[in-house]
This record gives C-alpha cells, structure tokens and sequence, in this order.
C-alpha cells in the first residue's frame, strides 16, 4: 500500500540514503501532480488544493519497490521572488543530485504546452534517458484530441511520440499503464 513519507525543503533532507528507485514527477503548478499521485495510489496519500503553488516542498511517496518523489511546480504561484527562487533551486538540484532518481515524468496540462514546460523538458533531457511526458486532464478535452494532436505535442517538445501519455487521474486514464511502466523499469535495474 503506498503511503506518505516525508517532507524535505532539500534534497540533503530526504535522508533516504538506500537504493530504492525514486521516480520524480514535475510540473507546472496547478497541473494535477498530487491528484495524479493519489490516483496512482488509489488513496488520498498526496495533498490536493486548487491553489497554485501549495506544494513548496520535496514530497516524497512509498510505493513498495519504489518511491515517487512529488517536486514542487515550478512558473505561476503566489510567493515572493525569494521563495520562487528557492523552489527553483530545490527542482534543480533534486534532478541534478539525487542519486536514487532513475526516471522523470514531466506532467503537462494537455490543452496547454507552455513555453515554460519545453524549456524543462529540454533542460531534464540533458541529464536522462527516461524521461516521459504525462499529459494531464484529458478528460477536458475531446476524446480525438490527443490522437490529433500527438505529433505536434512531440515535435514542440522534442519528445518522442511513445513517451507522451494521455492521462486523466478522474476518469483513471492510463493509470494503470503509468503504475505498469514503473513496474517494468523498476524491474530492470534489480
């Protein structure tokens, strides 16, 4: 059964030196990490609120033979200019530094690739080969608007096609397929 583990204001802080794979999710805020989160776990494990910006920590979630790690959003949320920076930082240097982190999943509002989410995707690419984008709240939109739009999500982004998942944590689309996923590549490492 997944369940909270803590909070961390650094990735100094985790203090989960061990090597259970940690699979990290990043976004916008405001684009439905935590909900996500909670559909995977098929429990309320993660802290929702329809304010932008709640989420200012490192949340870190057990999943059994692996973690997920809920970074904070990253563009609009009402802080100041200091804390916008110190959530900046806390992003960069958890991709950057954290050694248990195996694969990152990029969530992105489905109706709406900002500039800002390329720009991340380009900058987490730099550093590795698993990275997916997780296209969130499908279930706003047309059913055919993912199979008509899919190859110029891709190109915006630079992504390949098979790493975009259409996903809606209220109608559970794809939810198993994304606890699947981590499943298998959790298995290739051990």
């Amino acid at each position: 059964m997944a369940k909270f583990i803590k909070s961390a204001d650094c990735v100094n802080a985790i203090a989960l030196d061990d090597q259970v794979v940690e699979f990290c999710f990043v976004g916008r805020s405001n684009v439905g990490k935590s909900t996500l989160i909670n559909a995977l776990a098929n429990a309320r494990i993660a802290r929702v609120s329809k304010q932008p910006g709640r989420t200012q920590l490192i949340n870190v979630f057990d999943f059994g033979d692996y973690r997920i790690v809920d970074l904070p959003g990253y563009g609009y949320a009402q802080v100041s200019k200091e804390k916008h920076f110190e959530i900046n930082q806390m992003l960069v240097d958890y991709i950057s530094n954290r050694s248990n982190l195996f694969c990152v999943f990029l969530i992105c509002d489905l109706a709406h690739i900002s500039k800002l989410d390329v720009d991340v995707y380009k900058n987490i690419t730099k550093r590795f080969a698993n990275v997916y984008v997780v296209l969130n709240k499908s279930d706003k939109l047309a059913n055919s608007y993912f199979d008509n739009n899919k190859h110029k999500i891709a190109k915006e982004l630079g992504c390949p096609v098979p790493n975009l998942i259409p996903v809606s944590a209220f109608k559970k689309l794809n939810i198993s397929y994304i606890k699947r996923l981590m499943n298998i590549l959790t298995k290739k490492l051990k």
